[in-house]
């Protein structure tokens, strides 16, 4: 985390990213796993899809006996021609000076994400990432909604002690409580809503320098080290022109890595300059929450497949199935 007045080390940012890469690699395992996982089958479709996976996985054996993987030669020069055609990918979607038309779109949903976080992070009652350490009580709204929901069992066990007339004024009591309750968390979030406006303008300002700015410069470099780190020259059924599915699993891990070691870096910093700012007074639990990797794993999530979709569609890239069904869904 910053320190309390807003300060992180290039080393402790580098952490952060990896922090990050984590949770957006456990993010995609989780999704790829759960993707249709409520569709009903029967016995008949189930040996058919066994027979199929067989036949499959006989006919991946049979290429690797045959050899089809590239001889170092062959694939030398494939590792240059993927690079170079990822690179030309990239540069039409990373254009210095102006933001590609997806990414507008995928800026609009990070904000609202962000927001989400902001919230979910003021109702926490420790600061978020700490070890344990307490928020301090700066809004009246905030300490009565802390008691209450500390509480809350007992006062519901309390309130179902009593002799009721009827159901009907016990719900109506609990009713009551809830909608206390829930004013006091409106008010008190109310009151963290001009940091908030604050710090999404800063995010949207600052991402689109990064998109615009900070990563065109880096395209051809990071197309040399994904393609190299995710050994696609080596993939079976690789060609210079497309990356297969397979191949995708490891290009999507190096890509994403190398996109969030610049990410988090620049992202974190100019947004830590802000916030420190003489004038900005944010909380220091604001100043903590700019560093929560859950906000750079979701911009990684809507950035690279937003890229990853566009290199499918451009022909560069096969994507898995259920990968390919699951942005469909979403979009």
């Amino acid at each position: 985390m910053p320190s309390d007045e807003g300060f992180m080390t290039q080393g402790e940012k580098l952490s952060l990213a990896e922090f990050a890469f984590v949770l957006r690699d456990e993010q995609v395992q989780a999704k790829i796993a759960l993707y249709r996982a409520d569709l009903a089958t029967n016995p008949e479709l189930d040996a058919i899809t066994a027979q199929v996976m067989g036949e499959l996985r006989l006919l991946q054996e049979k290429v690797a006996r045959e050899g089809s993987v590239p001889p170092p030669a062959d694939a030398k020069h494939l590792e240059a021609e993927l690079t170079q055609a990822f690179k030309s990918h990239l540069h039409r979607l990373f254009r210095e000076g102006k933001l590609a038309a997806v990414f507008e779109r995928k800026l609009a949903i990070a904000s609202k994400r962000f927001a989400r976080l902001f919230f979910e992070s003021e109702l926490h009652e420790k600061i978020r990432g700490s070890h344990g350490e307490l928020k301090t009580m700066r809004f009246a709204e905030q300490a009565l909604f802390r008691v209450l929901t500390r509480f809350e069992q007992h006062l519901l066990l309390e309130l179902e002690s009593f002799e009721y007339e009827s159901d009907e004024v016990l719900t109506r009591a609990k009713d009551l409580y809830e909608g206390i309750v829930r004013e006091l968390r409106n008010k008190y979030l109310g009151r963290t809503t001009p940091e908030l406006n604050a710090l999404v303008s800063h995010l949207n300002e600052v991402l689109n320098a990064f998109l615009t700015e900070e990563f065109p410069p880096h395209v051809d470099e990071i197309a040399a080290r994904v393609v190299q780190q995710a050994g696609l020259a080596h993939s079976k059924m690789s060609v210079s022109y497309k990356v297969s599915a397979e191949g995708f699993v490891k290009l999507r891990a190096a890509y994403e890595r190398a996109f969030l070691e610049l990410l988090v870096p620049y992202v974190g910093e100019e947004m830590l300059k802000r916030v420190r700012a003489r004038d900005a007074a944010f909380r220091v639990e604001t100043i903590r929450f700019v560093a929560d990797p859950h906000i750079f794993s979701d911009v990684c999530e809507l950035i690279c497949e937003a890229t990853y979709d566009s290199l499918y569609n451009e022909g560069f890239l096969d994507l898995p199935a259920d990968w390919r069904a699951r942005l469909t869904d979403e979009a």
